[in-house]
């Protein structure tokens, strides 16, 4: 149809709808403008930021802009554990002690928005906090606020956090806006996610890595000589203040079989094979290039008893008068 052939109140429908059609155009823009400013921001800071600050950071760049995509004029975005505790947080007042932070927190999540959102597992539109009783009016909070909006943040079903925004003028936000943060809380919960994986995996990194320089430099400085082989007997981890006179270098004892190298100390290889079966040893010596040695080989097991590992130290003796070799 032709707008000539429209009818005044044909046209101004249509305008209507038009205006309608531009107005969601609009809206689904921003948000896409904004989910691009989260993925943008966590990629900066995961490539800048390090351990438990990533999380942190992330925190408070998607709350910014949360602000900035509801036009509200301050937030507050809570991280939640698998049992519904508070791990790290962005209040909307800003920088506290301790002690008022978790004062804040206990009243909130108790009486207030957020700790309606996270019981009732739903969005939270407050039009007039006057006229809500979910709202809790703090003392002494710098700000005023006369409307609400809360924002569950799931993961997997499981509630990842809860986000508040608000505004010192009633009737700031309605159901369209609590519908586009619904779903900008989805990238949300990702990148929150993500972060805190990503977090998780670098202290795991970092502790693993700690303790492998200690261990590292246990087996260096042991007075004696350490091996650790796998479950076909083959050289892992060697070392000790003694290990050079065993005649092998740590480069070439890594990775080669130990019933290659020593075949010349069958006492030893015995102990060894035993092990293997899960059996403990008891001490064994032998000699090897002139040098008498006292060892111990042990296996190390995992839950259903099957040999990943065997343990063997290794003591130089002065002299040992019986030796079969």
């Amino acid at each position: 149809m032709s707008i000539d052939s429209q009818s005044p109140d044909e046209l101004l429908q249509s305008i209507h709808h038009h205006r309608q059609e531009l107005e969601t155009l609009r809206a689904e823009t921003a948000m896409l403008t904004v989910h691009n400013q989260i993925l943008k921001n966590f990629v900066s800071l995961a490539s800048t930021s390090a351990g438990w600050l990533i999380v942190k950071a992330t925190l408070q760049k998607t709350l910014e802009a949360a602000i900035k995509q509801t036009q509200a004029a301050q937030g507050s975005l809570f991280l939640l554990d698998s049992q519904g505790h508070v791990t790290e947080s962005i209040l909307a007042r800003g920088a506290t002690t301790r002690v008022q932070r978790e004062e804040i927190l206990g009243q909130v999540l108790d009486k207030g928005l957020a700790g309606w959102v996270k019981e009732n597992r739903q969005t939270g539109l407050v039009t007039d906090t006057l006229k809500d009783f979910r709202w809790l009016k703090l003392p002494d909070e710098p700000y005023e606020v006369r409307s609400a909006l809360g924002i569950p943040i799931f993961w997997g079903g499981v509630l990842l956090g809860v986000m508040t925004l608000m505004h010192p003028l009633p009737g700031q936000f309605n159901e369209g806006i609590a519908h586009g943060m619904e779903k900008t809380a989805e990238l949300i919960a990702l990148v929150l996610n993500t972060a805190k994986v990503y977090t998780e995996r670098k202290q795991v990194e970092d502790e693993l890595r700690t303790r492998d320089e200690l261990f590292g430099q246990l087996i260096l400085n042991f007075p004696g000589i350490l091996w650790v082989l796998d479950n076909q007997g083959n050289f892992l981890v060697c070392g000790g203040l003694a290990f050079p006179n065993l005649g092998v270098s740590l480069e070439e004892s890594l990775g080669r079989s130990v019933f290659d190298l020593y075949a010349i100390a069958p006492n030893l290889l015995t102990a060894i094979n035993e092990a293997l079966t899960g059996q403990g040893v008891e001490a064994v010596n032998f000699k090897l290039h002139g040098l008498n040695y006292q060892g111990w080989c042990s296996p190390i097991c995992d839950g259903q008893g099957r040999v990943l590992r065997i343990l063997c130290i290794l003591h130089p003796l002065p002299s040992l008068p019986k030796t079969v070799v």
